[in-house]
């Protein structure tokens, strides 16, 4: 095809965008996302029966707090790669922020506590299966924002990979950390901030070839 032809066509359907589609096509995407992995986390770990009273605890709070941010953060860095030639720095450091805050945090805690306790704080006593829960419960949303991104515009194809990937991790977290009986921050500014790593460095390795046009 012509390039004349191609410029021709895509000039004869030239309804209006919809305003904000950007935001809601990737907002469908993330409540596909987390009604994925909540649907897997039930079938894979099932409910806690404890449920009622750790929603009482401020720890419990603390803790969904930290994906929760990362989710803000990162839909609207989402927002940005889905666009050609969109500014990114100031959307990375707001996602950069929340976890740089969590890595501090489990850091003043370990320096505070005596050496003698802190790789029990590290490890927990789930930190063989953690990072690998929440990689497995961010694969849906991955899925889902993979797609979503896939009907954008996105030039930087690996970059936009990670970004899916980000938001993906944090609601795979997001949704493990219903589950999970950890309470220490040490502990999740290990296991957590991984699984979030892991599941950013696999949206990017695969976009080039899903985001292809």
């Amino acid at each position: 095809m012509k390039t004349r032809d191609l410029v021709a066509r895509l000039a004869s359907d030239g309804s209006p965008v919809e305003r904000n589609a950007v935001s809601r096509l990737l907002d469908r995407a993330l409540l596909q996302g987390l009604a994925g992995s909540t649907v897997l986390l039930v079938a894979l770990y099932g409910v806690r029966s404890d449920m009622p009273q750790l929603i009482l605890t401020a720890m419990f709070w603390v803790r969904l707090a930290f994906p929760l941010t990362i989710i803000v953060a990162a839909m609207k860095l989402a927002e940005r790669l889905g666009r050609p030639g969109a500014r990114l720095r100031l959307a990375w450091v707001a996602v950069a922020l929340p976890i740089a805050t969590m890595l501090l945090a489990a850091g003043s805690i370990l320096l505070a506590t005596p050496p003698g306790y802190r790789l029990e704080l590290v490890l927990g006593t789930t930190w063989r299966t953690t990072t690998a829960s929440v990689v497995l419960l961010s694969l849906p949303s991955l899925a889902a924002m993979l797609r979503a991104m896939k009907q954008l515009a996105p030039t930087r194809l690996a970059l936009a990979g990670a970004g899916a990937g980000l938001l993906a991790g944090a609601q795979g977290l997001l949704v493990y950390s219903l589950y999970c009986s950890e309470m220490a921050a040490p502990f999740w500014g290990v296991w957590y901030v991984l699984g979030i790593v892991i599941t950013t460095a696999v949206g990017a390795a695969i976009a080039p070839h899903c985001l292809r046009w």
